[in-house]
Formats: structure tokens, C-alpha cells, sequence
């Protein structure tokens, strides 16, 4: 019985033992926790989670913006929308470019015309992205290859090739 309570006892004194450096204050900083709205405000909303071919999506944003913009199609294929005007090589460019992205609030999409970087190796042109009835992910963020999707703005279409309409 002696040693349950010695046991805690021994716990106080080995905790009094820590130094603490009193010229130090308690807190360099006061942390603020982020507001509901701040929590669960997202960066990028479409008000059409579904689109037919021809149609365009209109994507939101709350600026300021992340550098990359990419979409992944329905194969799980990459494309990228908006990165760096730098990182251009041959004919691939992006639909704009991260600095005028930075500030853009709006992005129509044209589901018949865009065309994107595939991020293949080899392939130099951009290539058309919406080419198949499907779940197409808009993936938003400073980095879009990370393991950890917490870390990025992620809005899904769903994407019917055939004109809205049309049955054959």
C-alpha cells in the first residue's frame, strides 16, 4: 500500500526537479486557432458538380491563390492547368499562369477546347483532358505531389462525354 503512494510522490519530486529559466517569459507567442470560417472555408467550389462535352465549369477561388492547378481525369491521369510561367518547355503552357492566377477569383472551362501539360515524359504539347465520361478531381495547392491530400483544395466534376441531351 506504501508503495502506491510513494510511487506518485516520487513522480512530484523528480517533476520539481526541471529547471526553469525565469528570465524567459511563459510565452514568447499567444497561438490563435483559426476561426470556424477560416476552418472550413474552402480555396477552390464549383456551383456544377456535373457537366456534359461542350459545356463549361466555372471553378471559384478565395485568393490569394497557390502556385498549381492541376486535374486528374477519370484513368487517374495528371494533368496541369496552372503552374509557373518558368517551368514552360516546348509547346506545353499553362491555361494561366501562376502570377495572374495568384489574384483570380474565377476559372471557366471550357470542357470541349482545354487542353493541358499530361506531365509525361517526353510528350512537349499540351494534350485534351476531358476525353471520357468520369469523376475528374480539380486538385489546388503550393504542391500538388504530396502524399498528404489534407494539404490541397480538392473539388470533383462529373464529367458525361455526350452533348447533355443527346441519347444513343
Amino acid at each position: 500500500m506504501k508503495l502506491i503512494l510513494a510511487i506518485p510522490a516520487f513522480s512530484l519530486l523528480c517533476s520539481s526537479a526541471i529547471v526553469i529559466d525565469k528570465k524567459a517569459p511563459a510565452h514568447d507567442f499567444t497561438p490563435v486557432p483559426p476561426t470556424v470560417e477560416e476552418s472550413i472555408a474552402p480555396k477552390m467550389w464549383s456551383t456544377h458538380p456535373a457537366v456534359y462535352k461542350g459545356e463549361s465549369l466555372e471553378l471559384f477561388f478565395a485568393p490569394p491563390n497557390p502556385t498549381y492547378l492541376g486535374v486528374i481525369d477519370p484513368d487517374g491521369r495528371f494533368f496541369y492547368l496552372v503552374y509557373p510561367k518558368e517551368s514552360m518547355v516546348g509547346n506545353l503552357k499553362p491555361l494561366v499562369d501562376s502570377e495572374r492566377f495568384a489574384d483570380m477569383e474565377t476559372l471557366v472551362i471550357n470542357t470541349s477546347t482545354l487542353t493541358a501539360d499530361p506531365y509525361t515524359y517526353g510528350v512537349l504539347d499540351n494534350q485534351p483532358v476531358f476525353t471520357k465520361t468520369g469523376i475528374y478531381r480539380f486538385v489546388l495547392g503550393n504542391d500538388l505531389h504530396v502524399d498528404d491530400e489534407s494539404l490541397l483544395e480538392i473539388v470533383k466534376i462529373r464529367y458525361t462525354h455526350r452533348e447533355k441531351g443527346f441519347r444513343g
